[in-house]
């Protein structure tokens, strides 16, 4: 195939999908944002044929004109036998959504290269079982749900991880062909978790090293300062001020203390990592954020317009990740891609 005739069926396509978005974007643009959960009434719910339901309903013609030419009644018997099925088909494909919850889930933050895991929940309230339902963003969508009577379930989409930033999720589609697959009922989700990726952790060689002013707060002391101290151990002292030799000893456990009680304090620059890329510079600071929160250390953070102070636990940690993942980057929509690409 030639290259221009293959760049033109690529324009035509994307031609289509920018039409296509428009017109989901016009068909729910009376839908309010649902936020972090949704319910599903009969407004927001659509239903057509699919494929074999449109064969279907051509057969049932020709059944329909062949019964009126011959005057058969076992052909009309039949033919409106088939009708009634169809019927019945779209009542319950279309209830197989009715009233259903949906809600987003915490989404765990993760850091880049590592596939995000996004989790949702369905309720259903109306007292009757759900089947073969499908959670889908873009071309990626879950395995086969089923919902018990007054029951719940949970479903976890994987998309790949789009790298460093703060994304939203675009919109989402629950659709379902139950029972016979020859209708498609679907209903459009705008639920908005927040999706945090941090960047992938990166050693610098000495995760210590260049920790920045060591002549206030460095690892190492100042001359004539006074030794740690050892004490035994108490339940929530971070394992990694325990000293070892210590407990190869005597048996007991006791952790390292600086002689003023509040011990070393460490600053993770951006000036002073070994690296001109600004990306690398980020997966630097990862590197030395957990390793400094896995020791117990005290650590600050120094970013270009941003100082995080010294301080510790699972929540400044946190907040030191969250900041070097949202470092110079807005929130964006993620743009999740088809499977193999």
């Amino acid at each position: 195939m030639r290259p221009d005739s293959v760049s033109a069926m690529s324009r035509s396509r994307r031609r289509m999908a920018r039409l296509r978005d428009d017109a989901i974007r016009w068909i729910t643009r009376r839908h309010a944002h649902d936020g972090a959960a949704a319910h599903l009434g009969r407004d927001r719910i659509y239903i057509l044929p699919t494929r074999a339901g449109y064969t279907l309903l051509g057969i049932i013609l020709v059944m329909l004109l062949g019964s009126i030419n011959y005057s058969n009644n076992m052909a009309f018997l039949l033919t409106f036998l088939l009708v009634g099925i169809g019927h019945n088909a779209m009542w319950y494909t279309h209830r197989n959504l009715l009233g259903l919850r949906i809600a987003t889930l915490p989404v765990p933050p993760v850091f880049a290269g590592q596939p995000l895991q996004i989790p949702f929940r369905l309720e259903e309230a109306a007292g009757r079982a759900r089947e073969a339902l499908y959670l889908r963003v873009g071309p990626q969508a879950t395995k086969p749900l089923a919902i018990p009577a007054q029951g719940s379930t949970t479903a976890t989409l994987t998309l790949a991880n789009p790298g460093r930033g703060i994304y939203s999720l675009p919109r989402q589609r629950l659709d379902t062909r139950y029972p016979l697959g020859i209708l498609e009922v679907w209903s459009w989700l705008t639920l908005a978790p927040e999706i945090v990726v941090y960047p992938a952790p990166i050693d610098p060689g000495d995760p210590q090293g260049g920790g920045g002013d060591q002549s206030e707060q460095g690892l190492a002391r100042r001359e004539g300062e006074a030794p740690d101290q050892i004490r035994p151990y108490r339940p929530g002292d971070p394992p990694g001020r325990i000293v070892w030799k210590a407990y190869a000893r005597s048996g007991k456990l006791h952790v390292r203390e600086a002689a003023n009680g509040q011990g070393d304090r460490l600053w993770l620059d951006w000036e002073a990592m070994p690296a001109s890329d600004p990306e690398t510079r980020l997966s630097m600071l990862c590197h030395q954020v957990l390793a400094a929160h896995n020791e117990g250390r005290i650590y600050g953070l120094r970013l270009p317009g941003q100082t995080l102070e010294p301080a510790q636990g699972t929540a400044h940690r946190a907040h030191c990740l969250r900041s070097l993942a949202q470092f110079q980057t807005e929130p964006v929509e993620l743009q999740p891609q088809a499977p193999g690409a």
